[in-house]
C-alpha cells in the first residue's frame, strides 16, 4: 500500500514540474487497472496506443516525462487549449471499448484539472453498470473480482 501511495506523490509531483515550465494545458496519461496486479496482461499494448493517440493529438513527438512506478506507466504530454483537448482525449477515451480503461486527465497552464462537466459531458461510466464510475467506486457496488475480470476481458484485444 506505502508504495501505491508513494507513486501517486511521485506522480504529483512529476505534474507540478512540467507545470513549472509553463505549459498552456498538458495531458496526464495512466491506466485504471483494478486489483493488485497494476500492469496485467496487454495493459503496455493499451497504455502505448493510449500514449501514440494522445502525442498524435497534441501535435508532439515525444513525451515531456515517461516513467513507471507501482501503478504501472505513465507520460505527460504538453499541449494546448485545454478544453479543446480535453475534447480530443474524450474522443480518444470513446475509441474503443477497452479505452475504458484509459485516463488522460487535461490540465491547464493553473494546474485546474478539466473535466467532463466543463464540456456539458456526463460523468464516465462504470465498468459493470451505467451509473458514473466514481459513484460505484466510492459505494463498492461491484465486487472487486467483477471488476479486474471486466478489466481483463477488455484487454483482451490488446494482448500481444
Amino acid at each position: 500500500m506505502n508504495s501505491l501511495l508513494d507513486a501517486r506523490e511521485q506522480r504529483q509531483a512529476a505534474l507540478l514540474d512540467v507545470l513549472r515550465d509553463g505549459p498552456e494545458a498538458l495531458v496526464f496519461v495512466s491506466l485504471n487497472i483494478a486489483g493488485r496486479d497494476k500492469w496485467p496482461d496487454g495493459a503496455e499494448v493499451l497504455f502505448a496506443w493510449a500514449l501514440s493517440q494522445t502525442l498524435a493529438a497534441c501535435a508532439q513527438s515525444s513525451p515531456a516525462v515517461l516513467a513507471h512506478d507501482a501503478l504501472g506507466s505513465y507520460a505527460i504530454v504538453v499541449g494546448t487549449a485545454a478544453l479543446e483537448l480535453k475534447r480530443r482525449m474524450v474522443s480518444i477515451e470513446s475509441a474503443d471499448a477497452a479505452a475504458r480503461l484509459v485516463d488522460l486527465d487535461v490540465y491547464d497552464a493553473s494546474g485546474m484539472q478539466i473535466g467532463r462537466q466543463e464540456l456539458g459531458l456526463a460523468p464516465r461510466t462504470c465498468l459493470l453498470c451505467a451509473d458514473p464510475a466514481v459513484d460505484c467506486m466510492r459505494a463498492k457496488r461491484h465486487p472487486v473480482e467483477e471488476v479486474i475480470a471486466r478489466t481483463h476481458e477488455l484487454l483482451s484485444n490488446f494482448r500481444a
